[in-house]
């Protein structure tokens, strides 16, 4: 592999790590309510991506999130993308996001470990924005 495409590699990699890296301690859901989860380590995601069968289907078109997004834990929600754009869904606190873009026309999945409302936007383009709701 040429020099520059090597460090061009290393880059994508280590900014994809970062993406889903956090930091700080998970705090637990008040009694009978929902809450935005605190930022989390990696380990301790609310969220990974999934190549499981799909339990929920979203979409994303002119650059807009199909709303609302509703699921339970475990669940795997995937993202169909109909715009001819790329799109990334993040989590605002930054506790988790797709390792990946979703490409024009293409698919991406996550799955929930907890419940709790998660506001996220797109990497891409973060004036996209949306709330995930897992129960």
């Amino acid at each position: 592999m040429r020099p520059i495409a090597r460090g061009i590699a290393a880059f994508a990699t280590a900014l994809a790590l970062a993406a889903c890296s956090g930091g700080g301690t998970p705090t637990q859901a008040p009694a009978g309510g929902t809450q935005a989860p605190a930022a989390t380590t990696a380990a301790s995601a609310p969220c990974a991506d999934s190549t499981g069968t799909t339990t929920v289907s979203e979409g994303v078109a002119n650059n807009t999130w199909q709303q609302p997004i509703n699921a339970k834990v475990g669940d795997v929600i995937t993202w169909t993308n109909s715009d001819s754009v790329p799109h990334k869904v993040a989590l605002d606190d930054g506790s988790c996001a797709m390792s990946a873009n979703i490409p024009a026309g293409g698919s991406k999945s996550l799955a929930f470990s907890v419940a709790g409302t998660f506001p996220f936007h797109c990497a891409v383009h973060p004036n996209m924005k949306g709330t995930i709701t897992i129960s």
